[in-house]
């Protein structure tokens, strides 16, 4: 049986460096010294960010794709174009926001 979506994410922040073993009082004043601080906030955005992408695979939606390849005046259309994605639940949330204030 597959590891539960709880251990894969502890076992993601865990190897992100977002949760590990908590520093002495003398780390965390070093650190709040030197600015390493406000780095590791910035690496921590960063790595929660990609974690939530990961996690949140029903968020984006793929485009369509035709079923045959054919050929118009502007080239080879049937193609998706790469990269492009939706999000549909952030759209309708910004449009509910839009709407209630």
């Amino acid at each position: 049986m597959p590891p539960s979506q709880l251990k894969k994410l502890k076992a993601s922040l865990r190897d992100s460096g977002v949760v590990g073993p908590q520093k002495s009082k003398k780390q965390r004043k070093q650190d709040s010294k030197s600015g390493a601080l406000k780095e590791g906030r910035i690496r921590r955005k960063e790595a929660l960010q990609n974690i939530r992408e990961q996690f949140a695979p029903f968020e984006v939606k793929a485009p369509t794709r035709n079923k045959f390849e054919f050929v118009s005046k502007n080239g080879v259309a049937g193609k998706p174009a790469k990269g492009v994605v939706g999000r549909p639940g952030v759209t309708k949330g910004l449009g509910e926001e839009q709407v209630c204030s």
